[in-house]
């Protein structure tokens, strides 16, 4: 009875000298629905025109709402994505990889879009109705409209290895607005309808741009410790998202003979290196850590990294 209560005591010691697992939450960063990373690129919206005054407004309003939504996303501040407007060419097409090439160079950019001009229903106006709410004489009565429109959008992106030329499509149906007061000539509520679509357009913009902003969903990751001072501190920080000081604790535990502890302070770097973004180096301190002793934690994190690059 003794000698169990001897060799069980053992095996518990055996246990807590072992690495301990600590789950950490965090919101992760993914591309955006398009596939298309943005980060650290100079992007270009170009919108194309025509003779068709509807199409004008609403494309010129779709690369100003496009613009300004990828500004605010990934924080490049205002006017860094440049808008050009460009006269179209008969015969030209847009959505081939040569021409999108070509308005890279002429706009000094890594990635651009192009709004190509819209197939428009012809507009249909209602008749004025008041408003309540009205300041001025001439913004007392209000005429919406509809306005069908198909647009296409083309994005290409010279630093993605697969030269792919991204085309997005789709219908809807504008609202042009007029105000005046009551008395002004369809021709007039017409003009003024058409002066209104730009703000519509860049609303349709912005609606745009939400499939090229970033995911950001909640994932858990895993790092090893054990029960020693040195390990506990670097745990600390990387609960504090502290990975570059979390990264000087481990760097200083590789040096040791005890290849479990190596692994482990080479695992914990992979899991740093990762969540900092770089993730070739993530894959070498992973080899690293597999190495010494592959980790059961190790196969998970690989294929995250793998999926990164």
């Amino acid at each position: 009875m003794k000698r169990l209560s001897c060799l069980i005591l053992l095996a518990a010691l055996a246990v807590s000298c072992g690495p301990s697992r600590h789950t950490i939450h965090v919101e992760m960063r993914h591309p955006s629905k398009s596939g298309i990373e943005f980060t650290g690129k100079n992007v270009a919206v170009v919108h194309l025109e025509n003779d068709n005054p509807y199409s004008n407004g609403l494309t010129e309003g779709m690369a100003d709402g496009l613009a300004y939504s990828l500004e605010q996303e990934y924080g490049t501040g205002e006017g860094s994505v440049g808008i050009y407007r460009m006269r179209v060419i008969p015969g030209g097409v847009y959505s081939s990889r040569d021409t999108l090439v070509n308005l890279l160079i002429d706009t000094g950019s890594d990635v651009v879009f192009v709004v190509d001009t819209l197939a428009t229903g012809a507009i249909t106006m209602g008749g004025a109705t008041s408003v309540a709410s009205a300041t001025v004489r001439d913004s007392s009565f209000i005429s919406t409209g509809n306005l069908p429109f198909t647009m296409k959008l083309y994005c290409f992106d010279a630093m993605n290895k697969d030269e792919k030329v991204y085309s997005f499509s789709g219908s809807s149906v504008a609202v042009p607005f007029a105000y005046s007061d009551g008395a002004q000539s369809a021709a007039v509520i017409r003009e003024r309808a058409i002066a209104s679509l730009p703000e519509l357009g860049f609303e349709a913009g912005v609606t745009l741009s939400s499939s090229f902003k970033a995911q950001w969903k909640h994932e858990q990751y895993s790092v090893v410790y054990f029960e020693t001072p040195q390990w506990l501190r670097a745990l600390d920080y990387a609960e504090m998202y502290e990975w570059k000081m979390a990264m000087d604790i481990w760097l200083q535990l590789l040096d040791t003979n005890d290849m479990l502890k190596r692994s482990c302070a080479a695992y914990n770097l992979a899991v740093a290196t990762y969540m900092l973004g770089d993730y070739d180096l993530a894959s070498e301190w992973l080899d690293r850590s597999d190495a010494d002793n592959e980790l059961p934690l190790s196969d998970a994190l690989r294929k995250r990294i793998n999926a990164r690059k």
